[in-house]
């Protein structure tokens, strides 16, 4: 009798022990509110490959602020009829404005470099422009101490060159110490093979090996992203915003992908 009271008890221990370690396995993610989230990039719109996710974190509760390095003065679109200069800038600062506003996120945060970071004018004024920028993000790791940041992968999407620097002096930041905060870098990604062969936009991509965060979005942080979208007439025309919104969707297919500076193991769905 002792014994087999003893194999009933062994038995319900072993369920509960087991019982436990599933719940522990299935528990959701712990919530990110009260976190802060940085993303970095180098034109007012470059936002708008990421719109979707700053929305939805924005929503959860998450401090979102987005750093935007350059005044994006000589983005002339043949459309708009405002000339490249000191006018396009204040125009394009405002419309960076309308877009946080829409994502509900902090105001923008703008360095004001140069467009194009004055690479035409030769290596000293370049590397003026960059020294600035570095030092930007510095202040901001330090008085900010954002939990993740955001920003460029090697290819910068389009392969712009602003966009290739800006991503490599925030990850040079990022690396150049141990920071108690940011404790992760991620670059936004579009996987491998997800672009259509004939689309009018071909966009660099990064095989999905390199992709283990994988962030649901929903169609209010879609609307969102658009809204947030239409505020920079002087680049894109509603047409344009709605064939670059539909590309990127069915490309994406609800979700946004990540590729973390620092390797994980395994599979995550959040950036925290």
């Amino acid at each position: 009798m002792k014994n087999t009271s003893r194999i009933v008890l062994s038995v319900f221990v072993a369920l509960v022990l087991v019982q436990c370690k599933n719940q522990a396995v299935t528990a959701p993610p712990a919530s990110p509110k009260g976190k802060t989230l940085l993303a970095i990039f180098a034109h007012p719109d470059d936002e708008a490959t990421v719109s979707p996710v700053l929305s939805k974190y924005a929503a959860e509760g998450v401090e979102v602020y987005l750093v935007v390095a350059t005044d994006g003065r000589l983005g002339v679109a043949e459309h708009a009829k405002i000339p490249g200069g000191d006018s396009l800038a204040h125009v394009r600062k405002r419309e960076l404005a309308c877009a946080t506003e829409k994502l509900g996120i902090h105001a923008p945060i703008m360095f004001g470099l140069h467009d194009q970071l004055k690479m035409g004018e030769g290596m000293a004024a370049l590397n003026e422009q960059l020294d600035s920028l570095r030092r930007g993000v510095q202040k901001l790791f330090v008085e900010l101490k954002p939990d993740v940041v955001i920003t460029w992968n090697a290819s910068g999407w389009t392969g712009h060159h602003d966009h290739r620097l800006v991503g490599a002096i925030v990850t040079e930041v990022f690396e150049s110490r141990q920071w108690e905060k940011p404790t992760q870098l991620y670059y936004s990604a579009i996987p491998s093979g997800r672009l259509p062969k004939d689309a009018v936009m071909q966009l660099a991509t990064v095989d999905s090996s390199f992709l283990p965060v994988k962030i649901a979005v929903t169609e209010t942080d879609y609307q969102k992203a658009k809204e947030s979208w239409l505020c920079h007439k002087s680049q894109y025309t509603p047409e344009m915003i709605d064939a670059m919104t539909q590309l990127v969707r069915q490309a994406l297919n609800g979700s946004a992908w990540f590729q973390p500076a620092i390797p994980i193991s395994g599979k995550k769905e959040t950036l925290f």
